[in-house]
């Protein structure tokens, strides 16, 4: 079977505007969820509004999830479309990847609970802050070029994605060998470990645009 692109297959159909605006939306969300988690993290920022500001959110992205699966099940089951397979599979993969970015910014926002009363906000920008300005950015180009099918744009941020990983992991390693306080070390690798995960699924959604459909989420491993 000859896979193609997201790109050729969005120029084929003409149902998939409608699932391409919902997973906007669902990274939309998670931007903003990341944006109040670090700033409750990180900065001390005063945590208001949890409830809207993060968890209402993340119900928001759940439901979108679910109603871009109905309407694969729902388009699929009318039996006369099994050439849009391809396009059902990468949906399938890029929400899944979008709703699990939510679950990791939560995982991001929990750290505040461990951190204790006083935390040295100066340690947290250090280690944390410059690379959550990285992930928004990400974020925001991951939207950017899945609406768009853009296949640079897309390249860019696997590219930036795999540099981030390969830095957050280096960082943690770092912090294993310090002589800090132990609850420190322990929440900026949990912090460190959350935005590994955040960007390996900014990048699964991305491969969705320069990437035929067998390969999705295996851009770095060579072809068997």
């Amino acid at each position: 079977m000859d896979f193609k692109s997201i790109m050729s297959l969005f120029r084929e159909d003409d149902w998939s505007g409608e699932l391409v605006e919902k997973l906007d939306e669902m990274l939309a969300l998670s931007g903003r969820m990341f944006t109040y988690a670090i700033g409750v993290v990180i900065d001390g920022t005063n945590d208001a509004d949890p409830d809207v500001e993060l968890f209402g959110r993340d119900k928001r992205i759940n439901k979108l999830m679910r109603k871009v699966r109905r309407r694969l099940v729902s388009r699929l089951s009318l039996g006369s479309h099994s050439e849009e397979v391809p396009t059902a599979l990468i949906f399938m993969n890029a929400v899944k990847d979008a709703e699990r970015i939510g679950d990791y910014v939560k995982n991001v926002y929990e750290i505040a609970d461990l951190h204790g009363e006083n935390p040295d906000r100066d340690l947290y920008r250090q280690w944390l802050g410059e690379r959550a300005e990285r992930i928004s950015a990400l974020i925001e180009a991951t939207r950017e070029a899945f609406v768009a099918s853009d296949e640079e744009n897309a390249a860019r941020v696997i590219a930036d994605a795999r540099k981030m990983s390969k830095e957050c992991e280096a960082a943690i390693r770092e912090i294993t060998e310090w002589p800090g306080n132990v609850r420190d070390a322990v929440c900026l690798v949990l912090g460190l470990r959350f935005y590994k995960r955040i960007v390996s699924h900014l990048s699964n959604i991305a491969t969705t645009v320069v990437m035929p459909v067998d390969l999705l989420d295996f851009h770095d491993e060579p072809d068997a």
